[in-house]
């Protein structure tokens, strides 16, 4: 599988601000010397030199991830903000033409999930072709309400592509186009799924949108089959956990819970996701840093898992 994240962050997007640029700019020439900009080719060697908090972003875009199967099968998870990226990207071939096939794997229907979705350019092009999973067993209903008149002038069944909505059965494997997809019911406001996909004896698990306080570590070993021994979890860490004791059934966890979980359940790398609205590039590098030190602790933690943050454009090869 190849994993590629067009939309990292939560609740709402967050395009930077001028502030925030000029920010960056400032920090960046503070760090420079005369012979960092001497040539273009200095001048690139120091940008790529910078923490990437100054020379990057790791985006404002809502959550949408793209996975690839080893047949190139395309599937997509939830349709936040950064399915519009990812849209430009599959125009260019043949969804561009009317000859595309994808699957979209729905975990729950707020706003930061499916907010993308009347502004997916493959959908308004006749002949390519979705299909629409999720264990809601109202979601096609959901998805239209949110392209209803008052809220969006076109409405779903405008838009050209063909698009068909399939409920599956909660907490039960299904297989499609050579993968076994398992969904796990999450502790979030309203319900959310997450998703763990196999191939090729390889497993990904995408769960965001879930909370894990103490009622629900009290009974994690339910969690074990969907987690065990995953090669790659994207994990919801939108609080530090002391905002996440402080924003009790609010339906996000922290990074110390998630690395907790992962050592429990053998995961061998776990990606920071869903990202706080309210932070900044700098803010996410202490909250990965904070991460590793928590890690840190535990001597066999440091052997068995590698950290990551979550960034848009990165791409993870299974």
């Amino acid at each position: 599988m190849k994993i590629r994240f067009w939309g990292v962050r939560g609740s709402i997007p967050t395009p930077p601000a001028d502030d925030v640029i000029r920010e960056k700019l400032r920090r960046a020439l503070l760090r420079a010397s005369p012979a960092d900009i001497s040539s273009e080719e200095s001048i690139d060697r120091f940008i790529d030199s910078l923490p990437y908090s100054i020379r990057g972003t790791y985006g404002g875009n809502t959550t949408c991830l793209e996975v690839r199967t080893a047949d190139d099968d395309l599937f997509i998870i939830d349709c936040g903000t950064g399915i519009r990226h990812l849209s430009t990207e599959l125009m260019k071939g043949e969804f561009g033409r009317g000859q595309g096939v994808a699957s979209i794997l729905l975990t729950h229907t707020h706003w930061d999930h499916i907010q993308g979705i009347p502004f997916f350019v493959p959908f308004f092009v006749k002949g390519n072709r979705f299909h629409i999973y999720s264990p809601f067993s109202d979601i096609k209903k959901r998805v239209e309400y949110q392209q209803v008149f008052t809220h969006f002038p076109v409405n779903l069944d405008s838009m050209l592509a063909t698009k068909e909505f399939f409920v599956i059965e909660k907490e039960a494997p299904f297989h499609l186009n050579g993968i076994t997809i398992l969904n796990k019911r999450m502790r979030h406001p309203g319900g959310a799924f997450g998703y763990r996909l196999e191939e090729d004896g390889r497993s990904f698990i995408f769960t965001s949108d879930c909370e894990f306080n103490i009622d629900e570590i009290d009974q994690i070993d339910s969690y074990r089959d969907f987690f065990w021994n995953a090669d790659v979890v994207v994990f919801d860490t939108q609080y530090t956990f002391e905002e996440a004791i402080d924003k009790i059934d609010w339906g996000h966890s922290s990074a110390s819970i998630a690395i907790d979980i992962a050592l429990r359940f053998n995961v061998k790398r776990l990606l920071l996701f869903h990202h706080e609205p309210t932070y900044s590039d700098e803010k996410l590098e202490s909250v990965l840093s904070n991460a590793r030190t928590y890690l840190g602790m535990n001597a066999r933690g440091r052997a068995l898992l590698d950290i990551e943050i979550a960034r848009e454009g990165v791409v993870i090869e299974l």
